[in-house]
């Protein structure tokens, strides 16, 4: 049975503008996209930006961990990287860990505004101010079908 939880999610459904900008000065543009997969229990998220020079595109799937009351996430990019993260939604503020990196956001209507740190073994450390505005809205709240093949 499709936990209510998973409903939290249906506010990113749609494709986003991302802008942003790291601490050493690299600027961040490109689209986020959010679908469900048929039947509502994963979340796919598809990254395409332009990270100062360097094209970065990911995929990333997101399920409700019912045991912990988070939702887990497992992205992959085209340099190979795999990463694991936890999220948690309350009201308006996004939350995600992951081993060394960490996001404090806010979602509003149509923009999710925030923060990423990096662990640097010590201490965590300020690295990108994002902003992701809808530009393409899903109609409603049903679960859709993903496509995973490259555009």
């Amino acid at each position: 049975m499709r936990n209510n939880r998973l409903n939290l999610l249906n506010p990113y459904i749609g494709k986003w503008k991302t802008e942003g900008l790291t601490k050493s000065g690299d600027i961040i543009t490109g689209t986020d996209t959010y679908e469900w997969v048929d039947g509502g229990f994963f979340l796919v998220h598809q990254v395409d930006v332009m990270f100062g020079d360097k094209k970065i595109r990911s995929l990333e799937i997101t399920h409700y961990d019912d045991m912990e009351d988070v939702f887990r996430s497992q992205s992959f990019d085209n340099e190979g990287n795999i990463s694991i993260s936890t999220l948690k939604i309350y009201d308006d503020i996004i939350l995600i860990f992951a081993d060394t990196e960490r996001f404090k956001g806010n979602f509003k209507t149509n923009t999710i505004e925030g923060l990423w740190e990096q662990f640097d073994g010590k201490n965590w450390i300020p690295w990108m101010d994002i902003k992701l505005t809808k530009i393409l809205p899903q109609c409603n709240d049903e679960p859709v079908s993903a496509s995973l093949e490259s555009g």
